[in-house]
């Protein structure tokens, strides 16, 4: 039987991303086609989120993606356990993350161990990551930490406070010279 607590953290994770009715289709099941079903929409997750957030990129890394995840996909789609399953997820997206890093390394054949050193592991030889914040991408992140440490209404009243000050500086840093943020 499939333990309640068994895959604790995918199960949890799978319910950030697709709410309660996944935890609780997940929560003790040993159904393989649930299993096949949330892992496939994960993936398939992954590659949306992808491409509704990467704005700059070449051809052959979308390429790159969006072959791992159709392999990791239709290996979901014959896998014959849960564990097997959950194995694909897990190699599917460690590619896709060194992939997003800048190329999933191959070793293969290789003595090389692969030691834990950032020479060993610059992967940037093809393309570099960079990660970028705009200022209303602050500002968004700011209003969110902010509701989230003193409520929805305080923040509202707070707000209302600083269009009523008719200052000219965002949001976020009027917060902070005000000593409430």
């Amino acid at each position: 039987m499939n333990e309640y607590k068994k895959y604790l953290f995918l199960k949890s994770a799978i319910e950030d991303l697709f709410g309660s009715d996944a935890w609780y289709a997940l929560k003790e099941s040993n159904h393989i086609p649930t299993w096949r079903k949330y892992g496939v929409k994960t993936l398939k997750a992954v590659g949306v989120a992808i491409a509704a957030t990467v704005e700059i990129s070449d051809d052959e890394w979308w390429h790159n993606i969006d072959k791992i995840l159709s392999e990791g996909i239709e290996r979901i789609k014959k896998d014959d356990n849960i564990d097997e399953i959950i194995a694909t997820l897990a190699g599917t997206l460690i590619r896709v993350s060194f992939t997003q890093i800048g190329l999933m390394p191959n070793r293969k054949g290789s003595t090389n161990s692969g030691r834990l050193s950032k020479e060993e592991w610059r992967l940037n030889a093809f393309r570099s990551v960079i990660y970028t914040q705009t200022k209303e991408q602050k500002e968004h992140q700011f209003w969110s930490k902010q509701q989230r440490k003193i409520g929805v209404s305080a923040q509202l009243d707070l707000h209302d406070e600083y269009k009523q000050s008719k200052a000219n500086i965002p949001y976020s840093e009027w917060c902070k010279n005000v000593k409430k943020a």
